[in-house]
């Protein structure tokens, strides 16, 4: 008894969104089809424009490398498939296939006599639909374009069979993959292995083995051994209701944005060194800034020797000291170097950051006031500007956090008098959840004290008292639930790849209790205004020897197979059907993703936050689809600028995010430890004492970002030009567009900005402020709603099960 599993559009039925037929009879023969042509592919950086249509052997090595086949069709034409298989003769006994995907060819592609990873002209690549001459889709990064759902291609999978005595598997195809090849919609199959990463355990001894190399024979081995289709096919037959693939839209144009208007003031010269927010020199001290906002320059003099006076502004002095060599922590003007980190000496000899905070209540216009630094005195002017920023943040700055060091509310006070989010994953690799939590009884009923005294002033807001945004609850919450909590997860876990076998019903019966519990509780707070987001962190690979290292049994945190992307997709379902009651709440279910070209529509109506990597700069026209289809919102992550380094990046990453359509950035670890006094790192973007946190020049420059993004979201609901055609203007302003820079494969990457960058920031700023000054819109508490629209999982696709 062989069993297939495959995909279709449908329903959602029943919380494991599982169907199980059974078919009392088969036909009685299957017609055998011949493997026509067969193209081995890879996806390694290396080998993307390599070609193996002359090997005699096809490898699957999970998202890594691939193969594509076809048949001769025109003989099947106007004939229905009822059942069709792909049988394989494989050549890596150790190491057989399992759960196999097999997609439709949404374009032609060219077989080729390459071996080797040769590169031939005209032959398909992963990178080329014919290497050296025209690419995928006419323009795609590469052949995940035309597979697996993109470019109107249908795709399924099948559990492979056992190998027989003569190493034969049969991967069952869904019948509508092959039927759009018969209706000529198809170009062929694409074939993936869709288990890619296995591991061994013995006990508690842990072995994992990622990508697997799986190789079978192709059409150019020997004649046994090559591979091919059987068919069960019925007559009378008018054709496939496949959909077409969707039209492309054009390329948006471009807005113009408004341009720069000349300054006529005249500077007198400037008798001292003055440096803007980043750290660039400035000739005078002729600064601009919204009602509500908050700009800072820097002076080469001690706060002991700096005066300023500027009326109806809050003026704050901040000590520079050197860290490591760099200017990055601001330590209070006057505070003592005791539990700080920088020595007295330090403190006492080191610059000077003048930060200015407009209130929203200042009167627009010229401003003028002076800075004296040891009997120097220069003119200081501010233009504030004739609209506001609102409480409410258009775009997302996350200061992502893996634990505190003490004085926890004040990081948060912190992130938020700054206008960032900090949002802190309340538990490690084994699920264990950081105090306070909720308390379990043996009753089961939930103690939610410790919790809602420690953490009930950031939900509603009122931890922020005193602040420019007081009252505004933090923006995002990490949740508590998570895969060994508060189930435990090693008593529920049976093995296996794949998710809808791995656990007991009693695990997702506790889960979904357990979310629902967790919502309802929120609901009856009034916590209804952060987004609320379940997230799962962990990787298997984290066990590294040893399984009780980490609780999951998945890459969660940056997928990489199929079999982890369908976990996730899982969780996501029982997590919106049990909390499907509590509309209230801003719930939602967040992945972070590396690889978006290899999601396929896993994810679809079910994750409704997508943190996407640097990789989103190469694939944000799809994550984009995939947003504005199914209600999500989409962040970009990676790492802060790295101290020493230009902090403009930092400011120009919010704006290259906001005009590829994220509503947020997320630096993935901004909490810097002790050490990062003498030694700063790019995560240590808060530096702690002993009195609690303190900000850097680098998590000020996200401010300035997030500031700037406020001033495109005001442009955009007032301009008369959608989103799209502001972000298009955006993205062709030289300078603001990053590459990434990765140390490895694993590695979060950083943004890696030009010359131009800093110049094309601060004009941007001008010429959009002098644009709303002019226009001068009233105050709102929001410009743009970032939160994303509740999950429609009964949209999601239906799995079915068929066992003959």
């Amino acid at each position: 008894m062989k069993m297939s599993v495959f995909l279709r559009r449908g329903g959602f039925a029943a919380v494991m969104l599982m169907t199980v037929l059974l078919r009392a009879q088969e036909p009685v023969a299957g017609q055998r089809a011949e493997v026509t042509r067969d193209l081995w592919v890879s996806a390694y950086p290396t080998e993307v424009e390599g070609s193996n249509g002359g090997s005699p052997r096809l490898k699957l090595k999970g998202i890594q490398e691939f193969f594509l086949v076809d048949l001769d069709a025109a003989p099947l034409k106007g004939r229905r498939v009822r059942k069709a298989q792909l049988h394989v003769r494989l050549q890596s006994k150790e190491h057989p296939l399992g759960r196999t995907t097999v997609s439709t060819m949404a374009e032609e592609w060219h077989e080729g006599n390459g071996t080797g990873y040769q590169k031939v002209v005209g032959a398909s690549s992963f990178a080329w639909a014919r290497t050296g001459e025209a690419r995928w889709a006419k323009d795609a990064p590469d052949m995940t374009a035309v597979i697996n759902g993109e470019g109107g291609s249908l795709w399924g999978f099948g559990e492979a069979s056992a190998p027989d005595a003569e190493g034969w598997q049969v991967i069952p195809v869904a019948p509508e993959v092959v039927q759009a090849r018969i209706d000529g919609k198809s170009f062929g199959f694409a074939v993936m292995d869709d288990v890619g990463s296995e591991y061994e355990r013995e006990g508690n001894s842990f072995k994992y083995l990622p990508q697997l190399n799986r190789y079978v024979s192709s059409r150019e081995d020997r004649r046994d051994s090559r591979p091919f289709f059987t068919l069960w096919l019925e007559d009378a037959y008018s054709g496939s209701k496949m959909v077409n693939a969707p039209a492309k839209a054009g390329p948006v144009q471009p807005v113009e944005l408004p341009p720069l208007v000349a300054d006529e003031g005249v500077d007198e010269a400037l008798p001292l060194v003055c440096r803007d927010e980043y750290g660039e020199p400035l000739k005078a001290l002729r600064l601009h800034a919204a009602k509500g906002e908050a700009v800072g320059f820097m002076l080469s003099a001690r706060p002991a020797e700096v005066q300023v006076v500027l009326p109806g502004v809050e003026v704050r002095l901040h000590a520079l000291p050197l860290a490591g060599g760099v200017q990055d922590p601001l330590v209070p003007a006057g505070r003592k170097a005791d539990g700080t980190g920088a020595d007295a000496q330090a403190l006492a000899a080191a610059d000077t950051y003048v930060e200015l905070r407009v209130p929203k209540s200042a009167t627009a216009g010229g401003c003028t006031g002076s800075v004296s630094v040891a009997g120097r005195t220069a003119p200081l002017r501010l233009q504030v500007w004739n609209f506001t920023l609102p409480d409410r943040l258009s775009f997302l700055a996350q200061m992502n956090a893996y634990g505190l060091p003490g004085h926890v509310r004040e990081y948060y006070r912190l992130a938020h008098e700054h206008r960032t989010v900090l949002n802190q994953l309340p538990y490690g690799w084994t699920g264990k959840l950081d105090e306070p939590q909720p308390v379990i009884g043996a009753d089961g009923r939930w103690d939610w004290r410790a919790y809602d005294e420690a953490f009930g002033p950031l939900l509603d807001g009122s931890a922020f008292e005193g602040l420019p945004r007081a009252g505004v609850p933090v923006d995002a919450w990490y949740l508590m639930l998570n895969e060994n909590w508060p189930m435990k997860h090693d008593a529920h876990f049976r093995g296996g790849y794949w998710i809808e076998d791995a656990y007991d019903t009693g695990y997702w019966q506790e889960f979904r209790q357990s979310a629902a519990e967790v919502a309802r509780h929120f609901e009856e707070k009034g916590w209804t205004e952060p987004m609320v987001e379940f997230y799962l962190n962990n990787k298997v690979y984290f066990k590294k020897d040893d399984w009780r290292k980490c609780t999951a049994a998945w890459v969660f945190d940056e997928p990489m197979q199929t079999q982890d992307f369908w976990a996730l997709r899982r969780f996501g379902l029982e997590f919106w059907a049990a909390v499907e009651p509590w509309h209230k709440v801003r719930l939602c279910y967040r992945a972070d993703i590396s690889r978006p070209q290899w999601q396929r529509d896993l994810l679809d109506h079910c994750v409704n936050v997508e943190v996407v990597s640097g990789a989103l700069r190469t694939w944000w026209p799809r994550v984009s689809r995939r947003a504005e289809q199914c209600g999500n919102l989409y962040y970009m992550y990676g790492s802060a600028s790295a101290p020493g380094t230009p902090c403009w990046a930092n400011a120009a990453w919010c704006v290259e995010a906001w005009g590829l359509g994220a509503d947020g950035v997320v630096p993935w670890n901004t909490i810097g430890d002790k050490a990062a006094w003498q030694k700063p790192t790019e995560t240590s973007l808060l530096y702690p004492t002993d009195q609690g946190p303190l900000p850097g020049v680098r998590m000020l420059s996200f401010r300035a970002g997030q500031q700037l993004v406020e001033y495109l979201t005001q442009y955009t609901a007032l301009c008369g030009h959608s989103r799209a055609e502001v972000m298009a203007a955006v993205r062709a302003l030289p300078g603001l567009t990053a590459t990434l820079v990765k140390k490895s494969e694993d590695d979060a990457g950083r943004s890696q900005f030009g010359e131009q960058t800093h110049a094309a920031l601060q004009s941007l700023r001008l010429r959009l402020g002098q644009w709303l000054d002019a226009k001068a819109p009233p105050a709102r508490e929001r410009w743009h709603d970032p939160r994303p629209a509740r999950a429609e999982f009964k949209k999601a696709r239906q799995v079915e099960v068929v066992k003959p």
